[in-house]
């Protein structure tokens, strides 16, 4: 009987030594870091020339922490986003070592036009115009570098820094009409599903009794969910589809999502108000958003497997 040598598998290398090989492959390290820091050096002593948010220094970064934080601009998924654009950089490392290929001069020019967008929102005091200038400037440095292959490879990662920015009143003229909407369906489906005498006022439901009166503040409207929800599954769709109308149909999925979910709680906060009391209603109100966030996750990745991709055919 033949014996058959038992073949050992290389262990994988751990996370060091997969950055420090990809790492070495990076050409024109020293120019981009120089560039890089630079271009912090700038929007951290010269970002804003308007002081808010409980911000004392010229730092767009400041401003920028203060506004993802501060609760009535609904932008706290601005906190994940910088993590997650690393990871899909990382996860993209081989090709976007591939398309590394040097210095691209005509990058200057997208460069040059961050910097000027950056100065208009100085000199205006729009720290948003600043902050949009920023995003762009880090990823022109990349094409500046690196080249267009590059700029083309990290595309995505970088839009993601879209989500970034701090939303607050800008959206509350999307979300008046989306409130009505809502609470309108709301009582349809109480009055003629439910059997419940509700009635819808603008953004408010109430009965004739005075036991329900509910009024849809902005907070309520369902955009932080659209915001963080959309950021969510646009990832999710570039990362398991390659088909264009897919992604498009994923990032679409999350308009419906919202508003279903947001109608769930509503249905659920009028249920049990008359089933308990008022304190149960506002229970509700305050912790059952995760109950339907998750529902909405779970039904972007059901949709997803649904419209699930198998490997490309070979003849």
């Amino acid at each position: 009987m033949d014996i058959v040598p038992k073949t050992e598998v290389a262990p994988e290398a751990s996370f060091p030594e997969e950055f420090a090989r990809y790492w070495a492959r990076v050409p024109e390290k020293g120019f981009f870091l120089c560039l890089l820091a630079a271009w912090c050096v700038l929007f951290e002593f010269w970002g804003i020339s308007s002081f808010n948010f409980d911000t004392t220094r010229p730092s767009l970064f400041l401003w920028m922490y203060h506004a993802w934080n501060m609760p009535s601009m609904d932008s706290s998924q601005g906190n994940l986003i910088p993590p997650v654009v690393a990871v899909l950089l990382w996860v993209k490392r081989k090709e976007l070592a591939a398309s590394m290929a040097g210095p691209w001069w005509p990058g200057l020019i997208l460069t040059g036009l961050a910097l000027v967008l950056h100065i208009l929102g100085f000199l205006a005091e729009q720290p948003r115009v600043s902050l949009v200038a920023l995003f762009f400037g880090l990823y022109s440095l990349v094409g500046l570098a690196w080249g267009w292959r590059t700029l083309a490879a990290s595309f995505f990662p970088f839009f993601l820094f879209v989500f970034c920015m701090p939303v607050g009143i800008f959206l509350d003229g999307w979300t008046l009409p989306l409130r009505i909407f809502t609470v309108k369906l709301t009582a349809w489906i109480c009055g003629f599903v439910l059997g419940i005498p509700v009635m819808a006022h603008g953004t408010t439901l109430f009965d004739a009794s005075g036991k329900i009166n509910f009024d849809v503040a902005a907070a309520c409207s369902g955009i932080r969910s659209f915001v963080a929800l959309l950021a969510v599954t646009t990832v999710f769709a570039f990362l398991a589809h390659r088909s264009i109308w897919k992604r498009a149909g994923m990032i679409a999925l999350t308009i419906p999502l919202v508003v279903g979910c947001n109608l769930i709680r509503l249905l659920v906060i009028v249920l049990v108000r008359q089933a308990f009391d008022q304190e149960a209603a506002m229970f509700v109100h305050e912790w059952f958003g995760f109950v339907t966030y998750s529902l909405a996750i779970g039904c972007m990745l059901a949709v997803g497997h649904w419209l699930r991709e198998g490997p490309p055919r070979t003849a």
